[in-house]
């Protein structure tokens, strides 16, 4: 047996996979690694898994369900346009991502973040790849909330985003990950339960730009872990834009 098979299994035995819902073991043997199955067990995962494909709206991302064939302009965006150019996501936020994404952030579930990350860069791949990016930016944390959680779920999802693109296309890439041009200077209140509306309210003035030179004329990639009426990355879409940046898109794990 290889040093490595001797020490994967020395490694399962110390840490054997185990269903980060239910605490059910999962045999490793059983399945792929970074795919949602290595984190949920059979009957976990009965709720499914939905990728986002075509046909989806070309400016929110939302999935259709109807007779289209091509991806389109949905109701909602040409009645009220998002100040984003636009979003794409790797999946529906329902199903076993509904339950995944809570672990995550809130039960410091971190063993699910290579998986997170192999989604959301596949997306990447599939949407942003050959796009003009200049940044991509996690949406930030208030600095209160970010002690709290300890970690901002948006950065983890991207931190291992330039050695990815390093081993596919065997050069760096032209854009840089920013962590400090964007600021969170308000608390908010959790989005939860709120309205369009009380939305856009609760995050108003929530966002500061603290280097302008970082972004003038810039092609913005904003990182996030859901999207719902997308109010969050909306408004940071808008101060970013204000400050000279030049076009703000977003990425995010999943959208309702």
């Amino acid at each position: 047996m290889k040093l490595k098979n001797y020490i994967r299994v020395f490694e399962q035995l110390l840490y054997p996979l185990k269903c980060l819902k239910c605490g059910v073991y999962i045999d490793p043997d059983t399945v792929k690694p970074h795919t949602m199955e290595a984190c949920f067990c059979d009957h976990c995962m009965e709720p499914g898994f939905y990728p986002i494909d075509t046909p989806f709206c070309i400016k929110c991302g939302v999935q259709f369900y109807n007779n289209f064939s091509e991806n389109h302009v949905c109701e909602v965006c040409l009645k009220t346009p998002l100040t984003l150019d636009r979003v794409r996501a790797a999946a529906e936020y329902k199903g076993i991502i509904k339950d995944a994404i809570p672990l995550f952030k809130y039960h410091s579930k971190l063993s699910v973040t290579k998986v997170f990350e192999h989604l959301l860069f596949q997306t990447f791949l599939r949407h942003y790849a050959i796009s003009r990016i200049d940044l991509i930016m996690p949406v930030p944390l208030h600095k209160k909330k970010l002690r709290e959680r300890g970690f901002n779920q948006a950065f983890l999802l991207i931190r291992n985003f330039v050695k990815r693109y390093q081993q596919v296309f065997e050069q760096s890439p032209l854009w840089e990950i920013d962590t400090i041009a964007l600021a969170r200077i308000k608390k908010t209140q959790p989005q939860t339960g709120f309205d369009i509306e009380q939305r856009k309210s609760n995050l108003k003035n929530a966002f500061k730009v603290v280097n302008q030179k970082t972004i003038e004329n810039k092609h913005i990639l904003l990182i996030d872990d859901v999207f719902t009426t997308g109010a969050t990355c909306n408004e940071a879409a808008r101060v970013l834009l204000k400050h000279g940046a030049k076009k703000v898109d977003a990425l995010v794990l999943a959208r309702t």
